[in-house]
């Protein structure tokens, strides 16, 4: 039985010493990579989706009401009025384009993990040209950089929207009343 254990373990090291990878520190960096890559995710899913949505049709809403209202009476806004709706107009676009921009930096972040995963795999089993592999690890630190400038550059622009939303909607809300009060 001893001699049975000590032949199995002879050959398992042989066989691990046949698979070792000639890519250690390449998989290392994708390591190193996929860590990264989990902070960006964390920062993605702790984006305010739901937030945004909320914001772009309250938005709506409300540029269409004071639209509107003007439209019916024939009339025209005061300069402090339309100041007042350019920059609220202003905030509309970030929240108009988040969705897709949101949904893209998700695709691309889930596309990198396995790219990354596949690229990690071929390394330890040794399946690349030695000449490829370089290139391709620079395009993956390349793509990861991106997505990571992508997610960042959400999570700012929902930050940004949400500031100014507060500095501005109290004085949207007070012209809609003054509207509404008008119009009884």
């Amino acid at each position: 039985m001893k001699r049975e254990l000590a032949l199995i373990v002879l050959l398992a090291l042989m066989v691990s010493g046949c698979e070792q990878t000639h890519y250690g520190k390449e998989i290392a960096t994708i390591d190193s990579l996929l860590v990264e890559l989990d902070t960006v995710d964390l920062m993605y899913r702790r984006i305010d989706t739901a937030g945004m949505a909320d914001m772009s049709r309250k938005f709506s809403e409300n540029l269409g009401f004071v639209q509107q209202t003007y439209i019916n009476r024939k009339d025209t806004m005061s300069q402090d009025v339309a100041l007042l709706m350019s920059d609220y107009r202003i905030l509309k676009k970030p929240a108009k384009g988040f969705k897709g921009k949101y949904q893209k930096a998700g695709e691309e972040l889930e596309f990198t993990k396995n790219q990354l995963a596949d690229l990690k795999h071929d390394l330890q089993n040794n399946l690349l040209d030695s000449n490829l592999v370089e290139d391709m690890l620079q395009d993956e630190l390349k793509a990861v950089g991106m997505l990571e400038n992508s997610v960042e550059a959400l999570k700012l622009s929902t930050i940004f929207t949400k500031e100014k939303q507060t500095e501005i909607e109290p004085r949207i809300d007070s012209l809609i009343q003054v509207l509404k009060q008008d119009e009884s």
